[in-house]
């Protein structure tokens, strides 16, 4: 069976990373890691991150130059 790499990358998103993580904790597989690449929120994002902390293989927040710079991590 396949191994798949799921990856959200993030900045301020607390209005939608709820129903991210849910989609994501709904998928019947679980052959997957879950990594969160999160610009350094401002918002209430990495709190809503954190109370779902065991869907996650890695969890990353800094600064980083915008959205490429963030995919490229």
């Amino acid at each position: 069976m396949s191994f798949l790499t799921i990856i959200t990358i993030t900045y301020n998103a607390e209005e939608f990373i709820g129903r991210t993580i849910a989609s994501i904790n709904q998928q019947v597989s679980k052959n997957f890691e879950y990594l969160l690449i999160d610009g350094n929120s401002k918002d209430k994002t990495l709190e809503i991150v954190n109370k779902h902390a065991h869907l996650f293989s890695k969890i990353v927040s800094e600064p980083d130059k915008g959205l490429y710079d963030a995919m490229n991590k």
